[in-house]
């Protein structure tokens, strides 16, 4: 962690404190996904489609958000956008797509995405099943960050 040294007077004595920078010295930005459909969604409900949803978060897990649920589809369009403050180190994405029942939402598929090469990114992207060997669908999403001035 860096440090800075601060300097405090009282009568003729200095005193020299150090105290950590704040993490918002690091880079940090902000970032909008806008998560505008998928397609060719694994069918999770034997006797109904499924009403599929996304889930969005960053590494850290606490702050996930959810698109609205569209009922009967394969093939759902969102398109709606969520923003996250994106702080120096949380560099992959996480978004998950469920199907939503009432007794336990089933998870279709996932993608993890690097965040790192992507500042302006408009792309379709494979979700995975479980085991990460088949396709389950995919998701298009627009991601862009803004850098924030501190």
């Amino acid at each position: 962690m860096l440090k800075t040294k601060t300097a405090t007077v009282t009568s003729r004595i200095i005193y020299w404190t150090q105290r950590p920078r704040c993490v918002i010295d690091k880079e940090m930005a902000q970032l909008q996904v806008t998560v505008i459909e998928a397609k060719n969604l694994k069918k999770k409900d034997t006797l109904s489609e499924n009403d599929p949803f996304a889930v969005l978060y960053l590494d850290d897990a606490h702050y996930k958000q959810k698109t609205k649920t569209k009922q009967n589809s394969k093939n759902p369009k969102w398109n709606q956008s969520f923003v996250f403050n994106h702080l120096y180190g949380q560099d992959i994405l996480h978004v998950d797509v469920y199907d939503e029942d009432s007794v336990k939402n089933d998870k279709i598929g996932s993608v993890e995405i690097d965040l790192r090469p992507l500042y302006e990114k408009d792309q379709w992207f494979e979700l995975k099943g479980k085991l990460g060997l088949s396709s389950h669908g995919q998701i298009h999403l627009i991601l862009d960050f803004e850098r924030l001035r501190v």
